[in-house]
This record gives structure tokens, C-alpha cells and sequence, in this order.
């Protein structure tokens, strides 16, 4: 049996206050909605300009109900509307603003399509901005998926704009008026009110036209800075520390995200609030910086003069806390010069006897490491003396598992360079798997992590290793990232920065890595990243800037097709058909033919097709 359509009656309610320039296109806009089951009740809070309101409001007659009252604001303006209305919804229109025509029609067509009838949900929607002349000078839209994840952000981020809600009349019977002796601030006030037992839900549509116009009162009302600062932390302090931590992550987090949204408000003195707790956070996570270690992981094979410089650096920190975890990877020069290090209480020596390579030393470092947090430093590079210090205090600020920072970037030349990988923050699983700029001696990552989950490097790989590492430990864990640099990373000549074999051995390796994972063959798009990658570094490696190159800047469109399709069919066989298909392209191209030296590459994409096909095999197996 076919359910019958919900079609409940919509009060829109227009308070208005000396709003002849802009009410009429306001009531029209009420009036021309296609959904039809509405009443439209104007306000009139005790107009001072001779008539010219009421004139406008008399000559619409019994299309709208009329009311007029002495000048109390809008909140007792919106409270006579409430308590006259007669509808099942509650629809609030500034004089100043307008709807578009389907504004009622999609919020009730919303509440059918997803039975939300007689449920306790507002309804909230995105807006254009618009300026004296109804020109619309921006959209706002809202962050959705941000916002299903944080519900709080409805309220804390500003994103409800009271022209766009749908409210069931019976929230009001439940928590009451707006308050009116509030002028200005009474929306969000009664918003903090209802979020208690209502489900506020964003609809992801431009429903309602907001004007930005100098006579306003967010221009010309002092109360604005007043209200909106106490709403401001009443709204901050409303959420529990149980779930500042679920939202953000830390208490401090929480705070320093509100304080930067609110630097860019008037607010004032709530964004003060924040900053003063943030420093109450950071004192106490002061005080027991000094009784957290951190192990220093650095594996070496010979340059010991270099890795002497690494270890000092880290004998250099300002965090004195700390364990030097030392692998000899099976060094054939003479270590002599390392025996005064390697007696050095903080120093834990251990020789491999035989080189197994970088993925394996480093397993060994983080077995035998015995602090709380590890960092890794290759030996030929360094820390600066406030590394440890500064990103443990952000770790513990942050409750991070996963940090990393920028770093100077010092080439054998003597040229050095800021590389601000820093920004990279958030979670980056899966974007990972096509590219990481995440530099090792930037790491700092929680040790019992690792243990728990069973994350190692992969003992024998020295090229690619920390990008599969990197790969796993990212998949369910946000990175913090720090801006300041805090390492220097040295490149010389044969370090794989200027070694396009390696580079090509190392994607390889990763290539291999991310194949042979049910989990990470999924991510076609990054994948197929990584692979364009590999093709880029053997065309510099062979002097090649044509025909392959050509061809994938040609067929960008085709690589948005494939990324559309990936999250289409949800990383399924679809998308990895059309990977497929792009490749045979790639192999069939006029200019892939004519190159010969890129014949060698075509024995791998052919590799890489018999690994696809096992993958789509498997699959279908399952």
C-alpha cells in the first residue's frame, strides 16, 4: 500500500522593524513558493517611518496574517508569530531576505523521502548572498560531510543560518521562546536550547537569499559584540571534554580549532577564552614533557664521520629524556671513532654482523627501543637541538600517534631550502598510496602503536620501505603535521633524490607492495597515480619528454573519469577495468611505439596487468 504523502501546513513568519526598502520582495518571495500548504504571518515590531511599513503590509489583504505590536526586537517579534501561528512548521523570513520559490517544497519533500515525519529534526539548508540590488555576490555551502561527522560544527562554525531552518512546532512547546532580552543573538541562543533533544540536519541545497546591506543590525547594533561573545561561551563550553576529544581529537585541539575559526570573527573575548585554556593545556603538558623518552633510531652502514653528526645532534636536544638506539648494518669501514658513543649510557649499540638493509634495521631499532615515542634519523642527516622537544610537546597537546614537520632540505653543494611538507595533516590514508612527501627524519610515531598493531617495516627493502610503512600505519589514524622545520635532510649525489634508478626501484617496490594488499589494491586512482609517477621518473631517466608524457596530459580526461568511478562503484572491478583499458591505450599509442627505449617499461606494465587481472580474479573468486 502506497503511504500517503505528508503535506502538514508551514507558518513562514516575517518580523519586520521599519523595513519598507526590502519587505515586499521578502513577502513575495513567501508567496510564490510552490508548495502551497502555507500561512504567511508578518510582525510589524513597532515601525517609526510614518506608515511606510504597514502600507506596504496592508495592501497584501487577507493573503497574510497581519500583526502589530509595540517595539520589543525581533525576538518578542518571531514570539507573537509562534503563538498565532496555526502550521506544523515553524519557517523563520528576515524582512530583508528572501526564499526561492521550492525553499518549503524541498525541506517537506526531504522530510517524506527520508520518513522524518514526526521526528524530533530541524531542517537547515545552504544560501546565496546578495547585496542591495538582489544581485547574489556568493554561495554559501556548507561543509556536509564535516558536519555529519561533528554536529556540534552546526552550531560552532556558524553554519546555521536561521532563514534557511525548518523547526516543528513543537519544539517551542518543548524549550519555550526565543529570549527577549536578547537582541541580537537570540537564533543561536534558542538553536543551543533545542540541539539538546533536536536532530539539526544540513540539506545540501541553496534554499534561501541572505542580504549583506550596511543598515542591518550585525553593522549597527553594539549588542552583536556583547550577546555574541557569552553565546559564544556558553556554545564552546556546552560540549563535554569526553567529547571535545571525540570531535578533535584533544581538549587542545578543540580549543585551537575554535580559536582560529574565531580569529577571523569579532569575538574577541571568546577567542581570548580559548587561547587562555589552550595555555593552561600547554603549562601542564610541560611539566611532564621531562618525564617521557623518546628513542632515536639510527641504523648506519660506514660513513661514520656522518653518523657521529647525527648522533651529537641528538645528544644536542633540549629534551633530555631520551635513548639513542645505534644498528650497525653490517659496516665494512672501521667504527672505532664510535666507541666513545657507543658507551654512553643513553646509547643502545646494536651490530647487525651482515647488512640486511634499512626496513630491517630499523624493525630492530624499534624492538629493542624502550621509549614512548620513537623518531628515526638516517645518519647522514641531523636533528635541530628543540626537534624532540617541540614535536612531543605538539604530540601530547594533540594526543598524536603519527606526527612529522618540515625540514631543510641541504644539497651537497651547499644550497639548502625549506621544504614545507608540514601542511600535510589529516587523515592522508589513502592518498598516501600514490605519493608521500613525508620525509623519515621529520617522524615521530607512539611506540606501543606499532607493537599493537603489528606494524614493521619490510625487512628487505632499503628503497621504498617508509612509503609501504607509511601506508599501513595511516590507515586509521590522523597525521599531525607541524610547519616550523625541524630536521635537515642532506642530499648528495648518490642519494636517491638524484638517483633515478633507485627511484624507479623504490615505486617498483611499493608498486608491489600495494598490489599485493586486498586493503590498499583497492585505491585505482592512487594507484594509478603512482604508476604515472614511474613513468615520469623513466622518461627523465632516459632523456624522454615526448610521446608518453604527451599522451597522459592529453588524457587527463580520462584519469577524472577513472577517479568519478572509483568512488561511483566504491573502488570495485569497474574501476579497475577502466585502468585497464587506459593502459592498453597507453600501449597501442603511435608515440609509445615509435620509443623504443621505452620498451623496457612495457615488459612491466604488462607485469602490472597480470597482477590487476589476479586481483579482479580474486575478487571474483570471493
Amino acid at each position: 500500500m502506497e503511504t500517503k504523502y505528508y503535506n502538514p501546513k508551514v507558518s513562514i513568519i516575517i518580523p519586520v522593524y521599519n523595513g519598507a526598502n526590502f519587505l515586499k520582495k521578502a513577502i513575495d518571495s513567501a508567496l510564490n513558493q510552490t508548495y502551497k500548504n502555507i500561512e504567511i504571518i508578518v510582525v510589524n515590531d513597532g515601525s517609526t517611518d510614518e506608515n511606510k511599513t504597514e502600507d506596504i503590509i496592508l495592501k497584501y489583504g487577507a493573503k497574510i496574517k497581519y500583526f502589530k505590536k509595540k517595539n520589543g526586537g525581533v525576538s518578542s517579534a518571531l514570539n507573537l508569530g509562534i503563538k498565532n501561528m496555526t502550521g506544523e512548521y515553524f519557517s523563520w523570513l528576515s524582512h530583508d531576505d528572501m526564499y526561492y520559490s521550492h525553499k518549503i517544497e524541498e525541506q517537506i519533500k526531504f522530510i517524506n523521502e527520508n520518513n522524518l515525519k514526526g521526528k524530533d529534526v530541524i531542517l537547515y539548508s545552504d544560501y546565496s548572498i546578495i547585496d542591495e540590488n538582489d544581485n547574489i555576490t556568493a554561495i554559501c555551502k556548507k561543509n556536509h560531510k564535516e558536519i555529519e561527522q561533528k554536529p556540534e560544527y552546526t552550531l560552532l562554525r556558524g553554519n546555521l543560518n536561521g532563514i534557511t531552518i525548518l523547526i516543528p512546532k513543537r519544539a517551542f512547546d518543548d524549550f519555550g521562546y526565543f529570549d527577549e532580552n536578547l537582541m541580537c543573538a537570540q537564533d543561536y541562543d534558542m538553536w543551543k536550547k533545542m540541539m539538546k533533544k533536536y536532530k539539526f540536519i544540513h540539506q545540501e541545497s541553496v534554499l534561501s537569499m541572505t542580504r549583506v546591506h550596511e543598515n542591518q543590525d550585525t553593522h549597527v547594533n553594539p549588542k552583536v559584540i556583547t550577546e555574541g561573545n557569552q553565546i559564544w561561551l556558553d556554545l564552546i563550553e556546552d560540549v563535554s571534554d569526553a567529547r571535545k576529544i571525540e570531535i578533535e581529537g584533544s581538549i587542545y585541539k578543540y580549543y585551537e580549532e575554535m580559536s582560529n575559526f574565531l580569529s577571523e570573527t569579532p569575538y574577541n573575548e571568546a577567542k581570548k577564552h580559548c587561547d587562555s585554556k589552550m595555555k593552561e593545556i600547554e603549562d601542564d603538558a610541560e611539566k611532564k614533557l621531562k618525564d617521557i623518552k623518546v628513542s632515536v633510531i639510527i641504523p648506519f652502514y660506514n660513513r661514520v664521520d656522518l653518523t657521529i653528526n647525527a648522533i651529537n645532534s641528538v645528544l644536542n636536544q633540549t629534551h633530555k629524556n631520551i635513548e639513542i638506539v645505534l644498528i650497525n648494518d653490517g659496516s665494512t669501514e672501521d667504527t672505532q671513532k664510535l666507541e666513545i658513543y657507543i658507551n654512553n649510557k643513553i646509547v643502545k649499540y646494536i651490530d647487525s654482523k651482515e647488512n640486511h638493509g634499512t626496513g630491517y634495521s630499523r624493525n630492530t631499532g624499534i624492538k629493542n627501543a624502550t621509549g614512548d615515542y620513537i623518531a628515526f634519523l638516517d645518519n647522514d642527516d641531523i636533528f635541530l637541538e628543540t626537534k624532540i622537544e617541540k614535536q612531543l610537546k605538539k604530540m601530547i597537546l594533540y594526543k598524536a600517534i603519527f606526527s612529522h614537520t618540515s625540514y631543510i632540505k641541504k644539497d651537497y653543494d651547499g644550497y639548502s631550502e625549506i621544504i614545507e611538507t608540514g601542511n600535510l595533516k589529516g587523515r592522508l590514508y589513502p592518498n598516501v598510496i600514490g605519493g608521500c612527501t613525508i620525509a623519515t627524519p621529520t617522524v615521530m610515531i607512539k611506540r606501543d602503536y606499532l607493537i599493537k598493531n603489528n606494524i614493521w617495516y619490510i625487512d628487505n627493502l632499503s628503497l621504498g620501505e617508509d612509503i609501504c610503512f607509511y601506508i599501513q600505519l595511516l590507515q586509521n589514524i590522523d597525521v599531525v603535521g607541524i610547519k616550523e622545520p625541524l630536521s635537515i635532510v642532506n642530499i648528495n649525489e648518490k642519494s636517491t633524490a638524484y638517483n633515478y634508478e633507485k627511484q624507479l626501484d623504490g615505486i617498483k617496490n611499493i608498486l608491489r607492495f600495494v598490489l599485493k594488499s586486498e586493503e590498499h589494491s583497492r585505491y585505482n586512482w592512487e594507484i594509478y597515480r603512482l604508476f604515472k609517477e614511474f613513468i615520469r621518473v623513466y622518461n627523465v631517466r632516459h632523456d624522454i619528454y615526448d610521446g608518453i608524457n604527451r599522451y597522459m596530459e592529453e588524457n587527463e580526461k580520462l584519469c577524472k573519469q577513472l577517479m568519478k568511478l572509483e568512488t561511483k562503484y566504491n573502488n570495485s572491478e569497474n574501476a579497475i577495468i577502466l585502468l585497464n583499458n587506459e593502459i592498453k591505450d597507453l600501449m597501442q599509442s603511435t608515440s609509445w611505439k615509435v620509443t623504443a627505449p621505452l620498451r623496457k617499461i612495457s615488459l612491466y606494465i604488462k607485469e602490472f596487468f597480470r597482477k590487476i587481472k589476479r586481483i579482479i580474479k580474486r575478487k571474483g573468486e570471493k
